[in-house]
């Protein structure tokens, strides 16, 4: 039990397991003026399987909840860094979250003054959803009457995660909140994911370049070189089709068939999306796809941060550890 007291109230935490409590007492009467429970839970980063890029043109992308890194609330958390808490700040005060029907704003700023804070080990700024996480915790813990509505939802998470970026899908809170996979087709229709249970899933990795991106500059370039006459407009039809099949082979769960789609849509971008794929990414990128050994994509806007890799063999990317930092094990 956590107790703060200020010039009119006694706030009371409590944790245990997964569950918290909250309470407010007036320091006159000891009246209860407010009491919060909370199960809690964690929530997942978000990892763009396929997609990148082309689902600015309608083409199907694939979100999926990775788990291996989330967030959770921590009513006596360690304290966060000063950037941090002056960020929270802001946004819990923004019109971004006070305008967002049935969700208390102000009592999710009144527990950020009273030591609660939101644990996360998701990376920031490798495109796996950090700011997404945060969306959907705060609107799963002080939303009063939630929807189900996937569009009502992605609405609602587009408008928080605007905070962040500006403008924003809600794709990646969408994912983090629900903890499912999601198909998106046409830009903004969003479904349930019906994935086929794999008999022999392919092995996933992350690459770490150890480079900075810059996603709207590469969004820029890909749109611009997309049109009529432009570098990717010879080969976009070709890409196009790859990328759906390499999409349908995962949902599917076929093996040979995704891996077929998969290596043509590497090669694809290894040729054609030049400012995508790093100059000390190129060589190895090719060995993969050479010696068969692993395939690499795209991750996200690409051009740094993360790199996604596929292979069948784990021990096939055993030369990769000794200059790239890799998460494996997804």
């Amino acid at each position: 039990m956590k107790s703060v007291v200020d010039a009119e109230y006694q706030h009371e935490f409590c944790c245990e397991g997964n569950e918290s409590w909250y309470f407010s007492f007036h320091n006159t009467d000891k009246r209860l003026i407010f009491s919060h429970f909370c199960t809690m839970r964690t929530y997942p980063s978000k990892l763009l399987l396929f997609g990148e890029h082309v689902l600015l043109l309608g083409a199907s992308a694939l979100a999926v909840p990775l788990r291996r890194f989330s967030a959770f609330w921590q009513p006596e958390g360690n304290p966060l860094p000063a950037d941090i808490m002056a960020k929270l700040r802001l946004f819990a005060n923004s019109t971004y979250l006070r305008d967002i029907t049935d969700l208390d704003a102000g009592q999710f700023a009144s527990e950020l003054e009273n030591g609660l804070s939101l644990q996360s080990d998701i990376p920031v700024g490798y495109g796996l959803g950090s700011s997404g996480a945060l969306c959907a915790a705060v609107y799963d813990r002080y939303c009063s009457i939630k929807t189900d509505d996937l569009s009502a939802l992605k609405s609602v998470f587009s408008a928080m995660e605007s905070f962040f970026h500006g403008s924003s899908s809600g794709i990646d809170p969408l994912t983090s909140y629900l903890d499912k996979p999601l198909l998106i087709r046409n830009k903004s229709d969003v479904f349930m994911a019906n994935q086929t249970a794999w008999n022999d899933k392919p092995y996933m990795f992350l690459l770490d370049t150890g480079l900075p991106r810059q996603t709207g500059p590469l969004v820029n370039w890909f749109l611009e070189h997309s049109r009529t006459g432009g570098l990717l407009e010879p080969v976009l039809g070709d890409y196009m089709q790859a990328h759906e099949q390499t999409v349908q082979a995962w949902l599917s769960a076929e093996y040979r068939p995704f891996f077929n789609s998969l290596n043509e849509v590497s090669r694809l971008q290894l040729e054609y999306f030049t400012p995508m794929v790093p100059a000390n990414m190129q060589e190895v990128w090719e060995y993969g796809l050479d010696t068969g050994k692993y395939t690499l994509k795209i991750c996200g806007a690409g051009g740094g941060g993360f790199m996604l890799g596929f292979c069948t063999n784990p021990e096939d990317i055993a030369s990769l550890t000794d200059r790239y930092s890799l998460i494996t094990n997804l």
